[in-house]
């Protein structure tokens, strides 16, 4: 029942995308992060979870171990990933009654200067009356190598890793850069090798950045879009704009 309550506030976290942790791991510390914030607070309606968050702040302040609080940032790490797992396996299982799919990948460093690089599944569900388009993330992948070639690669490794063939693939979705978009080297043209069937559409939102890039029109357009809904946004504001 204890391990219930910590996994609610994991699952609560997660799913808004909340941090967990602070700058201190101190019960009682207000600075300790949402996840200890929160047991403290369920913690004054529970007595359960408020004995043990006691043994847990008694603890901390003896400076001795307590054996399997579950109140670490490994216990934490553990939970989140456990969870993970628990959604990645229900996307792949959506996804194999979908069959066919689309993949959309992107990278970007992150604060650790580490390249994380996105996979994203898009393919069709039936309830029974209606098709709806899911979109679902499948994982990050710290991929290193810039060329066309190694990013294919890795993209048909993480696939075949997840159980997921690519020859039910029918599209690819990339950036306009020339490692990816290249029809010669570039991350489209290695994967549609391997299966010509997955055809390659360029994202959306990098098109149109490069459409203001070499359409002084268009950034007009975007700049005077910005100045109204900036004003728009409050009354003051707006009576100075009209």
């Amino acid at each position: 029942m204890l391990l219930q309550r910590i996994l609610d506030v994991v699952m609560f976290l997660g799913e808004r995308g909340l941090a967990f942790r602070g700058d201190s791991e101190k019960i009682g510390d207000t600075h300790n992060g949402n996840f200890l914030g929160i047991l403290e607070l369920l913690a004054r309606y529970d007595p359960l979870l408020q004995e043990h968050v006691g043994k847990v702040k008694s603890a901390q302040e003896k400076g001795t171990r307590l054996q399997a609080h579950y109140f670490s940032p490994e216990s934490q790490n553990e939970f989140i990933n456990i969870c993970a797992a628990q959604v990645r396996n229900h996307i792949l299982e959506e996804h194999k009654v979908s069959k066919y799919f689309a993949i959309m990948v992107d990278g970007t460093p992150d604060e650790s200067h580490t390249e994380q690089t996105t996979f994203i599944l898009r393919y069709l569900t039936n309830d029974g009356e209606i098709f709806t388009v899911q979109e679902r993330f499948l994982a990050f992948v710290d991929c290193f190598e810039q060329s066309g070639l190694e990013i294919a690669n890795s993209i048909l490794k993480t696939l075949e890793k997840y159980g997921i063939p690519i020859a039910d693939c029918r599209g690819q979705g990339y950036d306009n850069a020339a490692n990816m978009s290249g029809k010669y080297n570039g991350v489209q043209q290695h994967v549609n090798s391997v299966n010509p069937l997955c055809l390659y559409s360029p994202c959306a939102c990098c098109s149109l950045n490069l459409c203001g890039a070499n359409c002084p029109e268009a950034v007009t357009f975007l700049v005077w879009y910005k100045l109204y809904t900036t004003f728009s946004r409050a009354v003051h504001r707006d009576g100075i704009f009209h």
